[in-house]
């Protein structure tokens, strides 16, 4: 997370963004198809595909810089706003008791943090490792202790005036048109709203994430569609052969399943003999499952998603995209309905005849298994 101190080193890539985002007279190389000449030498000419082949580590890296600092204003932006709710949240609520909203949070505060036990200083202090003596720092622990405190009280009590109050945030992430990929969607087909999430079935926090993204599939129903791409790290030595084995999967009808299976196993569950008696376990043709996954039939497909996620500036898991608007890590279920409500609220006063603002593959199959 990007603080208001680092700010000023993002200024000049946020400058370089706007210069791109005014340059609507030019046309980028993202407008070029694979075939466009983008130069001529003594007769031979050099296409658009050629470039993009011969130069893709470095496109793919100063991509993922402007990416990021994007993000990285985005998130200064963001953390700039939820300060200026929180203070509208005390203004308001302080002038119903006739005092400043300063006031009304050192009240509060006050009321809720008594000084720590001589016990809670001790433990804290063994805990600590420092050298002094404990009567030397007796007064800077407690001091820390109740700043802890007091911190944890204020931040309670905004959460609960946040919950009192309507609150509508209309600022988003940084959007990019996002392709859905070639595995099946879960969801309604003509849903509005179309998440997609980039993850590795070894990665921790797309473990973590999970819940938070079967949540979403429960709570939204037909107004969300969901699709899967692979994104397996280099650092996971199970990730890669997992992601074939989904696919194999979804060769017999069962992604979902499957996907959804090995996300909540233990990491013994992506070893291939585990992951081989998932499929079986879950009703697959055992003999069919295990030639795919053996001969690496779904590699190819694997690398495309983890390819296309790196041209999207995805250095790491999960990264999920609402309707193109990035979430990077393991997001909170409340950031990501916060930003599914806008795209619906967006679509509703557009009219019914709105259409999804990601890209959609007209040959995909939806909720397949679901």
């Amino acid at each position: 997370m990007i603080t208001l101190g680092t700010f000023s080193r993002l200024l000049p890539a946020f400058v370089l963004i706007s210069a791109l985002a005014l340059a609507g007279g030019a046309a980028s190389a993202d407008d070029q198809g694979p075939s466009d000449v983008v130069a001529e030498v003594g007769g031979h000419k050099i296409t658009k595909a050629e470039l993009d082949q011969h130069a893709s580590d470095n496109m793919a890296r100063a991509r993922s810089q402007l990416i990021s600092a994007q993000e990285g204003f985005y998130e200064a932006e963001r953390s700039a706003l939820d300060r200026e709710i929180d203070k509208q949240l005390l203004t308001q609520e302080a002038a119903k008791q006739h005092i400043t909203g300063d006031e009304l949070l050192k009240r509060v505060v006050q009321g809720r943090v008594k000084d720590p036990s001589e016990e809670t200083m001790r433990i804290y202090y063994l805990g600590s490792g420092t050298k002094e003596p404990y009567e030397a720092v007796r007064d800077k622990i407690m001091r820390s202790i109740r700043a802890l405190e007091e911190k944890q009280a204020a931040d309670e009590y905004l959460k609960a005036l946040r919950a009192k109050q309507t609150i509508k945030v209309t600022l988003l992430p940084p959007r990019q048109e996002v392709a859905i990929g070639d595995l099946p969607l879960v969801g309604a087909a003509g849903a509005p709203i179309t998440v997609v999430e980039f993850a590795d079935y070894q990665c921790p926090y797309c473990r973590q994430e999970e819940p938070t993204m079967q949540r979403l599939r429960e709570q939204f129903k037909d107004k969300v569609k969901i699709a899967y791409r692979d994104f397996p790290l280099p650092m996971h030595p199970y990730a890669h052969k997992a992601a074939e084995a989904a696919r194999c999967a979804s060769d017999q009808g069962k992604f979902w399943p499957y996907h959804d299976k090995i996300f909540t196993g233990t990491a013994d569950a992506l070893t291939i003999p585990a992951l081989k008696s998932t499929a079986r376990e879950l009703g697959l043709n055992g003999d069919k499952f295990d030639k795919c996954l053996d001969s690496s039939q779904e590699s190819a497909a694997v690398e495309k998603d983890y390819n296309d996620g790196r041209g999207l500036g995805i250095s790491g898991t999960p990264t999920i995209f609402i309707n193109g608007y990035a979430l990077n890590g393991a997001a909170s279920y409340d950031s990501i309905e916060e930003v599914v409500q806008q795209q619906l609220d967006t679509v509703k006063s557009a009219g019914a005849g709105s259409k999804p603002q990601a890209k959609t593959d007209s040959s995909r199959r939806v909720a397949q298994n679901n």
